[in-house]
């Protein structure tokens, strides 16, 4: 197995320094293969010898051995096409397509490998048992917890969400131990989701928060966290891979909520929902 995908799948179990430097070599392969143990450190604020240690941690010899891996796998796909999904003014619409594809590929990919498996099934098992489902999320992150808020009610779950903050501070007012807050936050910064969970922590309610944020305040509020990939700056274009993450995410909580019941109930509520809807088109 390549290197890469060896840092992928071990990325969740890593130490805070050695997920410096797996940051550092994900997004600098080409760049690592020229550098010594000291520069990979000096640049991932870490030690010499932890990078050496880090290359055992995944099953190498050393920092020799790693570099050969990322060598071969680059030598391999030199002859595959590779574009930067960054966009020019001179891509065309096949070229901007590809882009998209490509960014909406590795985003997934990398969220797959570092996604907290225990955290999921733990935040899937609490959604599952809570009387009442909260969803907070501002801005670009409201498009999951919106889509989330659609979902849960659709299948017959009891869920609350408001694009106005001032709303969502009254709901968390009355939340319970007995419900279940999801909130979502690339940044992990959002005040109006932060003030919203402190609310509910102090009602004992259990929170999942999705974020790229593993800080300590998050890890306080928290109590299943669900990181995305750290993969888009703040300041961008558009939200475009934070919000796939973050929907994956949310996809996968809502799928692993209903699938002891996919069969029974569910179905019926889907084509009673589905009819009515359906009164709505033309035809």
């Amino acid at each position: 197995m390549d290197a890469e995908t060896l840092i992928r799948q071990n990325y969740k179990n890593f130490s805070k320094a050695n997920k410096r430097i797996a940051d550092f070599i994900l997004k600098n392969p080409s760049e690592v293969l020229k550098l010594t143990a000291s520069e990979i450190a000096d640049r991932s604020q870490t030690s010499p010898a932890s990078v050496t240690r880090f290359a055992r941690s995944i099953d190498f010899d050393g920092l020799d051995e790693l570099k050969l891996s990322i060598a071969s796998l680059q030598g391999e796909q030199k002859n595959k096409k590779k574009l930067d999904p960054i966009i020019s003014k001179d891509d065309s619409i096949e070229e901007l397509c590809e882009k998209v594809a490509l960014l909406l590929g590795t985003t997934v990919n990398d969220l797959m490998y570092s996604l907290d498996k225990q955290q999921v099934e733990l935040a899937i098992g609490a959604i599952k048992q809570a009387g009442n489902i909260y969803l907070l999320g501002i801005g670009a992150s409201s498009l999951t917890a919106y889509n989330l808020y659609h979902k849960f009610n659709r299948a017959g779950r009891k869920a609350m969400f408001n694009f106005d903050p001032h709303m969502n501070l009254e709901f968390m007012n009355y939340s319970t131990p007995q419900d279940v807050v999801i909130a979502i936050s690339y940044s992990g910064y959002t005040k109006e989701v932060l003030l919203a969970c402190e609310i509910a922590k102090n009602n004992k309610t259990p929170i999942i928060f999705i974020t790229r944020n593993e800080g300590e305040r998050i890890q306080m509020i928290s109590d299943m966290l669900l990181l995305v990939p750290d993969n888009e700056h703040l300041v961008r274009v558009g939200a475009i891979s934070s919000i796939a993450s973050s929907m994956a995410v949310g996809d996968i909580l809502y799928l692993g909520s209903i699938q002891d019941r996919i069969e029974e109930d569910i179905q019926v509520r889907m084509i009673e929902t589905n009819t009515l809807v359906n009164r709505l088109k033309e035809g």
